[in-house]
């Protein structure tokens, strides 16, 4: 937990101070040649100064890291040589996906007029029948006005030409089985209404959500079942884990069954597209299964903080991405909050504390970004949640096999969460809409949270030495 809160300081620090690249440089150095000094040495020393010295380390490497990766340190990043109009070679990183009036999807910005260039775009498409076919890893050559300042660029079919597409990679392959699936989707008996539902949960696929329905879901405050997550990440390896628990508890077996939940959790990840709170809940729950085929005990929020480093270590700028901070401290906040583990407390206790928890640790974050609270979250939660690996588990089966057999339950449980989310949302003040807080204010409720829930935890720990007393 230290290394990545040390990293993470460093990262901050790089980006709201514009610090020469030397000094982290010799910070960076400093600080190792003393700890190898005091290695060579052989003699025991406080642990604080060993402690001060690795956390000045990762410190010092976090903001050299994000000094080598942030567009405004970065020499060739694109917006330093893109002139309008430019000519621009673009590579997506996603399928577009539907808006309003046009498709968007995010692009790798390959070189501008012929120079070589690195960074990402948001590039918007106007709907015709050429963007409606564009996929994952396909090269366009582009020729417009790009805004630099938001990295955006408006485009039509008569200003891009499409020059090649990626069909050997593993990402591009299982793109492709992707939308295999999602044909076979669209072609089930499953009303569109719901295979939406289904798509979103099995494919990550959230173009084809009913947007009444998704109004529904976001009003009542379940909008994170429709985004693929560590809810169902952890879902789908504990469906797998009761699918295998004929293999037994013996060394053998957990190595068995450790290895099937990592390819399923995995495949799964990479056929949902690889978001960044999939990928953050597939290392999470990998480190947490392979300690559970070595026979070790793991803390949860090492387990947290060491997906967190390992992810900021690869990509620095997804400390700020929205879906990154709102995947760790939902998780965080669950963490912090854990029940004792006793059978006398009921599921839909826990299930409303865990709900409480994430939504709790994430207000700061959704109050900022999307200045809305929904109001009545717990009540669908503490209902919808504990169904939500049934649900999950049959839009899995319907995905593979789309047949009436399995669409007609299917079918009514999500009916059920139409009834139940129309419900909620309908509810007078069911969220607090135009909330405008300054960022002082963030910062304070951030800290209120914080201590709300480290509150919660003392609690929480206090029950459980005196269940374990007893």
């Amino acid at each position: 937990m230290s290394l990545t809160l040390a990293l993470i300081g460093g990262i901050l620090l790089a980006m709201s101070v514009e610090i020469p690249l030397w000094v982290w440089l010799t910070l960076l150095a400093t600080a190792s040649l003393v700890g190898g000094i005091l290695l060579i040495c052989r003699r025991e020393y406080p642990v604080g100064v060993v402690t001060t010295l690795l956390l000045t380390v990762i410190f010092a490497f976090g903001g050299l890291r994000c000094m080598t990766s942030a567009p405004q340190y970065d020499p060739h990043y694109w917006t330093r040589h893109c002139q309008s109009p430019s000519y621009l070679m673009l590579r997506l990183k996603e399928s577009p996906t539907p808006r309003e009036r046009s498709w968007m999807a995010l692009a790798d910005v390959e070189s501008v007029d012929g120079r070589p260039t690195r960074g990402d775009l948001r590039l918007f498409l106007r709907k015709d029948s050429l963007s409606a076919t564009l996929h994952y890893g396909d090269r366009l050559h582009v020729h417009g006005y790009v805004d630099t300042t938001k990295r955006m660029l408006y485009t039509t079919s008569d200003h891009y030409i499409l020059t090649s597409r990626d069909s050997t990679s593993l990402r591009a392959r299982s793109e492709r089985l992707r939308m295999l699936l999602l044909r076979r989707l669209q072609s089930g008996p499953l009303e569109r209404r719901y295979a939406g539902v289904a798509e979103a949960l099995t494919l990550g696929w959230r173009r084809d959500i009913h947007p009444g329905l998704q109004a529904q879901f976001r009003d009542a405050g379940i909008m994170h079942l429709l985004c693929v997550s560590g809810l169902h990440v952890g879902l789908l390896a504990v469906i797998v884990g009761w699918a295998m628990v004929w293999v037994g508890n013996e060394r053998r077996g957990r190595i068995i069954r450790g290895s099937v939940q990592l390819l399923a959790v995995w495949s799964f990840v990479l056929l949902t597209g690889l978001a960044p709170s999939s990928v953050r809940a597939a290392l999470m729950f990998s480190t947490f299964i392979v300690s559970r085929m070595m026979g070790r005990r793991t803390h949860s929020m090492n387990l947290l903080a060491a997906a967190a480093f390992v992810m900021l270590f690869a990509n620095p700028m997804l400390l700020y991405n929205v879906g990154w901070q709102l995947s760790f401290c939902a998780v965080a906040g669950i963490l912090m909050t854990q029940l004792p583990k006793n059978k006398n407390i009921p599921n839909i206790v826990k299930t409303a504390n865990a709900s409480f928890a994430a939504t709790l640790a994430t207000l700061p974050i959704t109050l900022y970004t999307f200045h809305r609270i929904p109001l009545y979250f717990l009540i669908a939660n503490i209902v919808i949640i504990p169904f939500a690996g049934l649900i999950l588990g049959l839009s899995i089966l319907y995905t593979m096999l789309p047949c009436n057999v399995i669409a007609w339950p299917l079918r009514w449980m999500l009916a059920a969460c139409d009834w139940l989310t129309a419900g909620v949302a309908g509810l007078p003040g069911a969220t607090l809409e135009g909330l405008h807080p300054t960022p002082w204010m963030i910062v304070l409720l951030a800290v209120g949270v914080f201590l709300i829930l480290k509150a919660i935890n003392r609690i929480s720990r206090h029950i459980e030495h005196r269940i374990n007393s007893l």
